[in-house]
């Protein structure tokens, strides 16, 4: 009966798990997200993140604790909603399981709907039951791979979310990396030449499961993106054209404005379509900080990274944009593991750019990825510190992959 760690009811098992097979897996990766969800009646949780990041795995680990902790399986409901067409399908799907639970007398349950937003007006059923008091002392968590999309059906559940918490699961963070390939390395002397063997490897696969088990990706995110695009009525060859233009572009900065003219649109059309690709967690926009008055000035110009480094093959295999070169990558990397930790934004002092400032602390990080770097010195406003990550760590720089490894993320 162990093998059968997820459920929908005695007999309506889900899907069938190997425990042998899973434990001698590749890749091993228990997320720490899974601390962040509230098991505590009522819940209302959301998990978001990409395609194959990881949230039907980290539903499924969930689902093997609670069995282990001598849970009735009766009480855990898992949905793959991958397959289910609307909201009334899946109040169906949903009834079916709550007669099962009172017929056997469960009083709370732990209901799991994953990749809910492939269900057209999923929130509707959710709301119903919660309004009808029928999940009144359960966990109801739901995942999605559009944050767009799930986050702002969030706003359908005022006073209706309890206990509940929101959890993005990111790409794996380069720290995450090292532990998922050689859990024994330290960020510590010995160890060094290794975690700059791993950073030059998370380069080239980026932190996405598929990637990292040697599969290649790239056409299933490419069909994600074009999914997403699709599903809330956008443009395809208009959504190509600004990735296409925000790719041939970064590091550098850029308007809405100037994409927009390159591509024949208006800027708000840009900003709008930016706005769905952060939301899909595919990019990243650092907006101007003011160091004196630590305020972002949005009339500024922008800067526009991709949250994994996978990604940037990924638009480019589907754009035929050039991929660009590791700096480039490196700087986006930086930015977007700060970004998981920060408020940040980018800054000018004088001629010098500075990649990175992060609120509310007001540090200044600066990538120099080249083989001889320069520790770069400046003080202005608030930002009284400058931390300037090389390659190599010479010139009293510090060397990025260390510097990555050891942000706990």
């Amino acid at each position: 009966m162990e093998e059968n760690i997820w459920w929908r009811g005695k007999d309506y098992i889900e899907e069938d798990v190997d425990i042998k097979k899973w434990n001698s897996a590749k890749f091993r990766w228990i997320p720490r997200e899974t601390n962040r969800i509230s098991l505590q009646p009522f819940s209302l949780n959301f998990i978001v993140g990409p395609r194959q990041a990881g949230k039907t795995t980290l539903m499924k680990l969930l689902i093997k604790r609670l069995l282990e902790s001598n849970h009735n399986p009766l009480s855990i409901f898992y949905c793959s909603c991958d397959l289910v067409s609307d909201y009334k399908e899946l109040l169906e799907k949903m009834k079916e399981y709550l007669k099962i639970k009172k017929r056997e007398g469960i009083k709370s349950s732990f209901i799991f709907l994953d990749e809910v937003t492939f269900v057209k007006d999923w929130y509707r059923t959710v709301k119903y039951l919660i309004d009808t008091g029928e999940l009144r002392g359960d966990v109801v968590t739901v995942s999605g791979s559009s944050s767009l999309s799930i986050l702002k059906q969030k706003e359908s559940f005022p006073g209706r979310r309890g206990n509940g918490n929101d959890v993005v699961l990111y790409p794996l963070s380069f720290s995450s990396y090292i532990k998922v390939i050689d859990p024994r390395i330290e960020v510590e002397p010995g160890w060094y030449s290794e975690i700059q063997e791993l950073f030059e490897s998370y380069l080239r696969v980026g932190g996405l499961p598929p990637s990292i088990n040697g599969l290649s990706p790239l056409k299933m995110y490419i069909e994600w993106i074009i999914y997403e695009i699709n599903r809330i009525g956008r443009d395809e060859t208009l959504a190509k054209q600004i990735l296409s233009a925000v790719l041939s572009t970064t590091p550098s900065k850029v308007s809405y404005n100037s994409i927009a003219k390159e591509i024949g649109v208006n800027h708000r059309t840009v900003a709008e379509y930016m706005k769905l690709f952060n939301d899909m967690i595919l990019t990243l926009t650092l907006h101007f900080i003011d160091v004196n008055t630590v305020y972002y000035n949005y009339r500024k110009q922008i800067k526009i990274h991709f949250v994994d480094p996978m990604f940037y093959d990924v638009v480019s295999t589907w754009t035929g944009v050039k991929r660009p070169d590791d700096p480039i990558i490196v700087e986006g990397t930086v930015a977007s593991h700060l970004s998981r930790i920060y408020n940040i934004g980018y800054t000018e002092v004088g001629k010098e750019e500075i990649d990175v400032v992060t609120l509310p602390d007001v540090v200044g990080y600066e990538v120099k990825y080249r083989e001889r770097s320069r520790q770069v010195k400046v003080i202005a406003g608030k930002m009284k510190k400058v931390i300037t990550l090389s390659r190599n760590g010479d010139n009293d720089t510090v060397p990025v992959h260390l510097f990555l490894a050891q942000l706990d993320i």
